[in-house]
């Protein structure tokens, strides 16, 4: 799956086999690491990064992910995939080139967060365009799961995605996060009464 972002990455769907171990049981090596005032959970198979989430609350994060690959193997381990996605969560996509993911889910759950890759930064989309997009026009609920479920906060956009009345709508990680990346990655300010107020972009 290949998308049209400002910068290169490309889904590879998580077979079955891979999932369950069946084939070859999987390794994941994941590592805690600091970016800015905030700390993260980055985790990757040999193929791609397969986890990115909030890692401030000590273990949590990493019970999480082992419950998220419960057939798989787990390493303690930095790689070169998470230094590339640190980049990403730094704003700094020339630096880390191409990056994989290696993604468990759902042929429409890859469908939409395939989606969501494409939504440019600095821009937001709707729960029903996504629907139209995939081709489900009648599915927008449905997506509003899926985009829930993304496994991979940040890269795979699911902060630009709003509810079709132009409020936020919700956000996994905490909408205080959602507004704060909204507002890195926002094109156009206003000012009133000394506070900057976010004017988003429809894709």
């Amino acid at each position: 799956m290949e998308q049209n972002n400002t910068y290169p990455i490309r889904i590879i769907p998580m077979s079955r086999g891979e999932f369950s171990g069946k084939e070859k049981r999987l390794t994941i090596n994941y590592c805690l690491i600091q970016v800015a005032s905030h700390r993260y959970l980055i985790a990757s198979t040999s193929k791609g990064i397969c986890y990115l989430m909030p890692g401030e609350m000590r273990w949590e994060p990493i019970e999480q992910l082992k419950r998220h690959f419960p057939h798989a193997q787990f390493r303690c381990r930095q790689v070169e995939l998470h230094r590339k996605a640190v980049w990403l969560l730094k704003r700094k996509p020339e630096k880390a080139g191409r990056l994989d993911l290696h993604l468990w889910g759902t042929e429409f759950q890859l469908a939409v967060w395939q989606d969501l890759l494409n939504i440019p930064s600095g821009m937001v989309t709707t729960y029903l365009n996504i629907a139209r997009r995939v081709g489900l026009p009648k599915a927008a609920r449905p997506v509003g799961g899926a985009v829930g479920s993304n496994p991979v906060m940040y890269i795979i956009p699911c902060h630009r995605v709003i509810c079709t009345n132009g409020k936020l709508g919700g956000y996994r990680w905490g909408i205080n996060r959602k507004i704060k990346f909204l507002n890195q990655e926002a094109r156009t300010f206003t000012r009133t009464e000394g506070k900057s107020h976010w004017e988003p972009t429809l894709f």
